[in-house]
């Protein structure tokens, strides 16, 4: 095996390893990718050490040589459909086997990697649905739905717009909580609904760090202790922050009245 072909397979299972997580998938998830892509394009052996902040991979070639690389992760989204291409994409390979052209799955991963997502249209209108059906979940009435879903259109705006700020993900939160205490405080304020807490809990849903705490508990039954802590802390980061900017909100809110 040439040097070139271990180059190749490095980066092909590595870049894999990153798009799974940095669209929301599962730590054991990434590093079983990595190592499948490279075991079936003909790696002597591979392995691979993954958390939520890095992914390594080390594989051997025919010499037993170990060759090693590493990238870290710094932007994290949700992309269940790009996780689903990557996992097609190493069932293929699996397939292929030696007979895998590096190219082309470079170029695969490349159009993975940039294909867009939804449209702004749809996720706004996704985010006022979501806010709006959680607001009966929660036991609201139809004004409080309707009211929770523009308030959710408004929240998804401000999420697109911070997106670009590269904010960590504490200060998003705080930021993201105090937005929507003092919209459902307004609301209360021009006497949409005489109480705020239906509403603010049903928009505070699309922001709640649910897919991080499954991702957590399912690190933690596969046994990556180190990845399910980090999920687990970095959850309860983001929960500490959207409550402290709730409060924070009310606060400022009720001063200014005052």
């Amino acid at each position: 095996m040439s040097e070139i072909l271990i180059d190749d397979i490095m980066d092909i299972s590595l870049q894999a390893g990153v798009l799974i997580l940095e669209n929301g998938g599962e730590t054991y998830r990434a590093e079983e990718t990595c190592v499948q892509i490279a075991r079936a394009m003909g790696a002597g052996d591979a392995s691979a050490f993954v958390t939520p902040t890095v992914v390594i991979v080390t594989v051997t070639d025919q010499n037993k040589k170990s060759h090693t690389a590493m990238q870290r992760i710094t932007n994290r989204s949700v992309n269940l459909e790009k996780i689903s291409k990557i996992n097609s994409l190493a069932q293929e390979l699996t397939l292929k086997g030696k007979e895998v052209n590096p190219e082309e799955a470079e170029k695969t991963l490349a159009k993975i990697r940039e294909a867009p997502g939804h449209g702004k249209a749809k996720l706004l209108l996704m985010a006022g649905f979501s806010a709006f059906f959680f607001s009966f979940m929660f036991g609201g009435n139809l004004i409080e739905g309707i009211t929770a879903f523009f308030i959710g259109i408004i929240l998804r705006l401000e999420l697109i717009f911070l997106e670009k700020l590269n904010l960590n993900s504490f200060i998003f939160s705080v930021i993201n909580g105090g937005v929507i205490s003092i919209l459902c405080e307004l609301v209360i304020v021009v006497g949409l609904v005489p109480a705020s807490i239906t509403v603010m809990t049903a928009v505070l849903m699309q922001v709640v760090p649910g897919i991080a705490i499954v991702n957590a508990i399912r690190d933690f039954i596969a046994g990556d202790l180190i990845a399910g802590t980090a999920r687990l802390v970095d959850a309860f980061m983001v929960a500490a922050g959207l409550s402290i900017g709730s409060v924070c909100g009310v606060l400022l809110f009720s001063h200014v009245l005052g």
